[in-house]
């Protein structure tokens, strides 16, 4: 992984050296696989159609991988949407979803430096 992409990572709250522990050679390629993964959309769809116990689930195993992944900037976020999931509060959910959208984006574009 080049030293600028590391850098803009960082900034983005990445734990880049967690990840090469956790994946090796092959952190970049996980992380560009989450990242671009369809995770994301399942868990809008499943919140937008009320489906909690869909996008719990896909909460859970997005905040798992995230872990492994280094991504600190999601815990935060991960954490609200299990709460606001968990009280079925749609409208909560879906502006914390926002903001992990946002954050899914800026390390998308990081990522495409490369």
């Amino acid at each position: 992984m080049q030293e600028n992409i590391k850098k803009e990572l960082l900034r983005l709250k990445v734990n880049v050296d967690k990840g090469i522990e956790n994946f090796g050679e092959e952190y970049e390629e996980q992380l560009r696989r989450f990242i671009n993964g369809y995770d994301f959309m399942r868990l809008g769809q499943a919140v937008n159609s009320g489906r909690f116990e869909s996008a719990a689930m896909c909460v859970r195993r997005m905040s798992i991988e995230a872990e492994k992944l280094g991504l600190e900037c999601f815990q935060r976020q991960f954490t609200g949407l299990r709460q606001n999931i968990a009280r079925k509060d749609g409208l909560e959910v879906k502006n914390i979803l926002s903001l992990v959208i946002v954050k899914r984006i800026q390390i998308q574009d990081v990522l495409k430096t490369n």
